[in-house]
């Protein structure tokens, strides 16, 4: 039986964007792959490279840059009311 074993992603920066209205896919390295606008996001990854994410994941996944800097002033700010 084979042991799992445990890995963290490593914290790279993507750009994401919404589904365009008349988008049903996009070119991936991998091929045609549909999304829509509803459930998709449009990722390009660190190498260019551009492929379709289930919301759902991407929220699981990912923390939106504009979040991280709130998350960082929120933490200053009661570093400095302490």
């Amino acid at each position: 039986m084979k042991k799992w074993k445990k890995a963290r992603k490593k914290p790279v920066l993507v750009e994401f964007r919404e589904v365009e209205f008349d988008e049903h896919g996009v070119e991936t390295l991998e091929g045609y792959k549909p999304c829509n606008k509803d459930e998709h996001f449009i990722i390009r990854g660190v190498e260019g490279e551009v492929y379709p994410i289930k919301k759902s994941i991407f929220f699981k996944t990912y923390i939106i840059e504009d979040d991280i800097v709130h998350i960082i002033e929120d933490d200053i700010d009661e570093d400095e009311r302490d």
